[in-house]
Parts: C-alpha cells; sequence; structure tokens
C-alpha cells in the first residue's frame, strides 16, 4: 500500500546480531493423512532455543519503483564447472517452489540445514552454475526452517518464529542485506514471529517494478504503489483458515481470506506469487484467486474503490467487489500435494502453476499450466527426480464434496420479533414496519444475503457485500468485544432492480426509502460477538 513511500530507511548492512523444511521425499501411493501425518512441513516452536538476533537495518521496505541493476548479470559469480562445499542433495535442474527450494526470475534458492544456498536461475537466465552459499548474519545463519522469494524479497522463518527478511533478491549478490524489522510503522516494527500451528505457509510481493499494475475484474490496470504489496499466507492447521499477516500492518492475525466454496474448502497446502494465491485439496482440486489488502478494497485511505460498473468508465476506480476464487482444470495423471507458483509478465494477468507428480510412463517431474490459459491442458516437464511430496487421490470422484467443512457464517436478525405482525402494516414506513435476516455472515467471507422480510410469508433477498480496513492497532481474529469495523454495499440484484416497478408496493417502499436510485449503497459497518451493526442506519442485528 502507498503508505509505504514514507519509509526511508538508510542503511545498506547486514545488522548487527544482538510457505518450513522439507520432510523428506515421499515415494508414490503413501497414504495421505492431512492431521496428524501433515503438514508436509517444519512447524515453529516459539520456545526454541535459538539466541537473539536483533537486525534493525536493512533495505527492505524502501520504495522500488522501477527495476534497477547497474552490475551485469553472473548470477553467484561462480564458473559452471567450480567446486563447492554445497550439499549434494540440492536440486539439479529446474523445480517446483516450495520452502526449502524456491525462485524468482533471477536466482534459485535452496535451505538446507539452516544455511541458504543459490544459484542463478538457468531457466531463465541460461547461466549454469553451482550452489554458492548466500552471507547471512551469523546469528540467522544455522536457525532457518523455512524459506520464500517473490520478486525482489525473500522471507526467511527461523526455528522460533521469526520472520527474516532479505531485500534484493533481484540484484546482485553484493546488495543482498538482511532485517528483522516487521510490523508499524511503516515496516519498521521491531520483528514478529508466525503461529505455531498451520499446514503451510507461503510469501507472495507484487511490485511497480515488475509488476507494474494490477488488473482489476472490471479489466482495468490500477498503478501498484512503489511500496508494493507483500504478505505471508499461512493455511492454519483446520485447512480452512487463510489468514494473511503484511509487514506495514498490525503484528496480529486479524486480516483474512474467505476459503474456496464459500469458505468450506479444506486444503492441505497453498503457494502464492505477485497477489495470486493457489491452494490444493488432498484430492487434487486446485484453485486460485488475485487477492491482496489493496485490490480487495481495505486501502479506503490510498485507493478508491467502487461497486458499479468500471468498465468504460473516464477515470476509473478499482472494481469491487474483487476477484472470486477460480477451480483449475483437473490434472489427468498422478500429483502430489507439493505445488508452486510463479508469477510471469506485468499486469496481474500470467501466472504459472506447477504441480510435483509423475507421467504415464512412470517419469517423476511437474505439471504445469498457466492459469489464465484457454484450454484445460496441463504439459509434463521430466525432471526424473526424486519426489518431495506425498501422492493425492486424483480421481475426481465427487471430489469437493468430500473435503467440505463447516460453513464459516452465522446468521442474525433484526427485528423478527415483529415478523408475525408485519402483514398487519400497509405500508414501510419506518424501521419497524419490516425485518430483516443476515444469512452465514462471515468476517473473512462475501458477500452475504441480506433477506428483508415485509411480512410474516413475504420477503426478499438483497446482498451484502463486505471489505476489511485499514487498521495499525492490533485486534484478535474475526469478532469479540472489541467493535471491528466494516466497509462495505448493499446490491440490489439484477432481477429486482430491473423489474423493481413491478414488484409489491413494500418492496419498492424499502427501496425507495433506504437504497435510492442505483443498485448499490455503500455502508459501513461494525461487528463484536453477536451483533452487527449498520452504523449510518443503526440497524442492529443480533444472534
Amino acid at each position: 500500500m502507498d503508505l509505504k513511500v514514507v519509509a526511508l530507511i538508510a542503511t545498506l548492512a547486514l545488522g548487527a546480531c544482538s510457505g518450513s523444511s522439507d520432510p523428506g521425499s515421499a515415494s508414490p501411493g503413501t497414504d495421505f493423512v492431512p492431521n496428524p501425518g501433515g503438514p508436509f512441513a517444519t512447524k515453529v516452536n516459539h520456545d526454541a532455543d535459538v539466541g537473539a538476533c536483533v537486525l534493525p537495518g536493512g533495505t527492505i521496505g524502501t520504495p522500488d519503483p522501477v527495476a534497477i541493476d547497474i552490475l551485469p548479470d553472473t548470477g553467484n559469480g561462480l564458473a559452471a564447472d567450480a567446486v563447492t562445499d554445497a550439499p549434494a542433495d540440492l536440486p539439479v535442474g529446474s523445480f517446483v517452489r516450495g520452502d526449502t527450494e524456491t525462485y524468482n526470475r533471477r536466482y534459485d534458492f535452496a535451505l538446507r540445514d539452516g544455511v541458504i544456498w543459490f544459484r542463478s536461475h538457468a531457466e531463465v537466465t541460461g547461466i549454469n552454475q553451482p550452489w554458492d552459499r548466500v552471507q547471512m548474519p551469523a546469528c540467522l545463519e544455522g536457525t532457518v526452517i523455512g524459506i520464500a522469494v517473490d520478486d525482489d524479497e525473500m522471507t526467511a522463518i527461523r526455528a522460533d518464529g521469526a520472520i527474516y527478511g532479505m531485500d534484493n533478491a533481484l540484484n546482485a549478490p553484493e546488495w543482498f542485506n538482511w532485517t528483522s524489522r516487521w510490523g508499524p510503522p511503516t515496516w519498521l516494527g521491531s520483528g514478529h514471529q508466525i503461529r505455531e500451528n498451520y499446514r503451510a505457509w507461503t510469501w507472495t510481493v507484487i511490485s511497480p517494478a515488475e509488476d507494474k499494475n494490477w488488473t482489476d475484474p472490471a479489466g482495468n490496470l490500477h498503478a501498484i504503489g512503489q511500496g508494493k504489496v507483500s504478505h505471508i499466507w499461512i493455511l492454519a492447521d483446520d485447512g480452512q483458515d487463510l489468514i494473511y499477516v503484511d509487514p506495514w500492518l498490525p503484528r496480529d492475525e486479524s486480516y483474512g481470506m474467505c476459503a474456496p466454496e464459500g469458505g468450506r474448502l479444506q486444503m492441505v497446502n497453498l503457494t502464492a506469487s505477485g497477489s495470486t494465491v493457489a491452494a490444493i485439496t488432498r484430492y487434487g482440486d486446485i484453485y486460485t484467486r488475485h487477492y491482496d489488502f489493496d485490490l480487495a478494497g481495505a486501502d479506503n485511505v490510498f485507493f478508491s474503490y467502487s461497486y458499479e460498473d468500471q468498465r468504460g468508465v473516464p477515470d476509473p476506480v478499482i472494481q469491487l467487489p474483487s476477484y472470486d476464487w477460480v477451480k483449475q482444470p483437473r490434472i489427468e495423471g498422478r500429483i502430489t500435494h507439493h505445488f508452486g507458483i510463479h508469477k510471469l509478465g506485468e499486469n496481474m494477468i500470467h501466472r504459472v502453476l506447477r504441480v510435483e507428480g509423475i507421467d504415464a510412463a512412470g517419469h517423476t517431474g511437474y505439471w504445469q499450466r498457466d492459469i489464465v490459459a484457454e484450454d484445460d491442458h496441463w504439459t509434463f516437464v521430466r525432471t526424473d527426480a526424486a519426489l518431495k511430496g506425498t501422492e493425492l487421490d486424483n480421481t475426481g470422484d465427487n471430489s469437493v464434496a468430500r473435503v467440505l467443512g463447516p460453513a464459516p457464517g452465522l446468521d442474525y436478525g433484526y427485528n423478527l420479533d415483529a415478523l408475525p405482525t408485519l402483514g398487519d402494516r400497509e405500508h414501510i414506513e419506518g424501521d419497524d414496519d419490516w425485518a430483516a435476516e443476515l444469512l452465514g455472515f462471515s468476517t473473512y467471507c462475501s458477500p452475504t444475503t441480506l433477506r428483508i422480510h415485509t411480512g410474516p410469508n413475504q420477503h426478499f433477498d438483497l446482498i451484502l457485500h463486505t471489505t476489511d480496513v485499514i487498521r495499525q492497532l492490533e485486534r484478535a481474529r474475526g469478532l469479540d468485544d472489541q467493535p471491528r469495523s466494516f466497509r462495505g454495499a448493499i446490491e440490489i440484484p439484477q432481477t429486482l432492480y430491473d423489474n423493481l416497478a413491478n414488484q409489491p408496493a413494500k418492496v419498492q417502499e424499502f427501496v425507495a426509502r433506504y437504497l435510492g436510485p442505483t443498485r448499490f449503497t455503500e455502508i459501513q459497518l461494525s461487528g463484536v460477538t453477536g451483533t452487527i451493526t449498520f452504523s449510518d442506519q443503526g440497524w442492529a442485528f443480533t444472534r
């Protein structure tokens, strides 16, 4: 978000010391048990004895409006035939991004025994060379259990869950530098730890230097702020809860995203790149979604949004509602839970998925597809590498229905005690002349059905859209006794809007009194445990 442009951090020094490693390869056919057999990642332990490692310096968080590298690209500087002390089990060729092996368009990175190694990303650069060590602060080296890189930023998770960032991951290695800073103000906070309980975590960055713009659901381009948007995404251990933590936002878990299938899908792994998140189930169902704090409508301090159709509008603002999940075509072949996504090109359009698997001839490798490809085809790339993941039951037989958990939403009511008597009222002249329900309202899942009752047996449905808001103070996840703010809009469904003149008088009166002439009425809401309040209207919906 553009709040980042005020960050000015001078030092390039390493600083003074003051998605978790892979558990090993699994052979095809291994029984897949999400819990306790999963997650297939090393979990952090907040009590791990790793010593202090405070790195207040570093350049991460400073604006990178354009890609600048004044030095020629020589990768890690080693010749192709150079001999190093790199572990023998580091990848030889191309691979799938994960939390021990990953890449951006310039470098490959790998983690072994807490040490990070790198080489040129030959698939793009054409530079073949052996692995070399990334220069790390002494207090950090040997304590890292997971890494993820996107764009020019790397995130490393320490054994105790502490987050460390390495900047300039798209520049010459001389420019690599580390920090333990995290949190407000403006990524200058004293640091943060991720939670202990998760199935997977990953890291995504979208930037003006690499991506230039977002493309919103209306097809319009919007310039990405100079400070980029960077999130750690966490899949909680229930497989349904999707949490993101952002270095510019409060150090809590209050922000999140609705899981696929109305928040009910239970996932076993996730990956992200360039504000595109992908998730996979134990039966091989893959979903993708463009989502970040700014794009989803939460940053009204620096961006403008509208639910009205922005197609063909002069000077359009960001279209809401934002993108929903897209179910990708099923892979017709054997696959594992180990998969990754990477961004390609500008404007948040092309994203390439790779899913580890086995072809019909029994060769190992990965299945690959651009998420916006017009056909359903997946290409298999043979690597003959040992499998890192556990094979999934990719049968496709009613698979989604088999991994649906409980719905996250709750029902709330307004004036329902008066429902039996509403038929006696000829007109809607005030708030006492109707009743309403919010059906399945959830902090993180939008939209919600807003059902308006005009009589004991008469009702019509509206649509309630909600988004989160910008905060700088920490709060709990979901709803509690501390009021939580939302922004949103009440939508008149298109069919109802087009036929409003033919609706019963009470329907027309409600719309005229409360919603006005357009399909979308912007609103503000506040929620606490058991109550959702429409702030401007004063409507309090209760459990």
